[in-house]
């Protein structure tokens, strides 16, 4: 096993999908700077976690393209069968990609925070939220991420054409991204929509409160809530609520990433390497 992660961690070295992933975090990162710093200029208050909670919508595209391309790598040079041919077993391989892009994942949320503390700080001011909860964001966005990795390592360690893995890859993160923000919208409406008033023929009228038809209730919101607890979606409630971020979010990252590896040890033991 330590034999295989230092042969992958040396060619995560020399990778570019690896190096275009730090870069891509890193831009956004100082982009993301410089959209604040944009506003202060223009008199709107712009704190600095405001831009930093971008960084939980960021790793699903960008880790969808690198462990699919990675992982991927390793079928078309013929290294994966190489490996099992010299004595090392099915689990050790498919662990060495796993905690490798795993790796990868937690270096590319770092290069997102870097500029953005570095920099964001003395352009933006401190943090305006309580530092504890800035932490506990930053550790479900950790889990998260390392969740997701096991996630396109399972579908990219099955499946020995690294074109199609990648189109697999990148269309699920963004599905899961855009379902999130689908399921926060149709979970966040209001039961009761309250009563207010209103202008018509010059004359004020009041509106009684009545029942939101847009509310999702019952079965229905329970299969949301499950839902928007997915890595990927997930994402999107840490920015909703990342001063406040539930504790169970971590630990449904941690179950789904220990769920996808068992199936992709599981499934990886019966395939065929051609």
């Amino acid at each position: 096993m330590n034999l295989l992660l230092k042969a992958n961690f040396s060619r995560l070295w020399k990778d570019g999908a690896f190096w275009a992933s730090l870069a891509v975090m890193a831009g956004v990162g100082l982009f993301e700077v410089a959209v604040g710093v944009s506003a202060r200029r223009q008199g709107i208050s712009v704190p600095l976690e405001n831009r930093y909670f971008v960084l939980a919508l960021m790793p699903g595209i960008v880790l969808s393209a690198f462990c699919s391309l990675f992982v991927g790598g390793e079928y078309s040079g013929g290294t994966i069968r190489n490996k099992i041919t010299v004595g090392h077993t099915r689990d050790a391989v498919y662990l060495a990609s796993l905690c490798t892009c795993i790796a990868a994942g937690g270096l590319a949320c770092l290069a997102y925070i870097v500029p953005m503390v570095v920099l964001g700080i003395p352009l933006l001011g401190i943090f305006q939220m309580e530092l504890g909860a800035v932490v506990w964001f930053t550790l479900c966005v950790f889990v998260m991420t390392g969740s997701l990795c096991a996630v396109f390592t399972l579908i990219a360690i099955l499946n020995q054409n690294r074109a199609v893995t990648a189109i697999i890859c990148i269309t699920l993160a963004y599905f899961l991204l855009f379902l999130g923000i689908y399921l926060n919208s149709r979970l966040t409406e209001l039961e009761i929509i309250p009563a207010r008033e209103y202008i018509e023929n010059g004359q004020i009228l009041l509106r009684e409160a009545e029942k939101n038809p847009a509310y999702v209730s019952g079965l229905k919101r329970t299969v949301y809530q499950a839902l928007y607890c997915l890595p990927g979606c997930q994402a999107v409630q840490l920015v909703a609520e990342a001063e406040n971020c539930p504790w169970s979010l971590p630990l449904i990252s941690a179950l789904c990433a220990i769920g996808s590896t068992a199936a992709g040890l599981a499934l990886f033991r019966r395939k065929d390497l051609k």
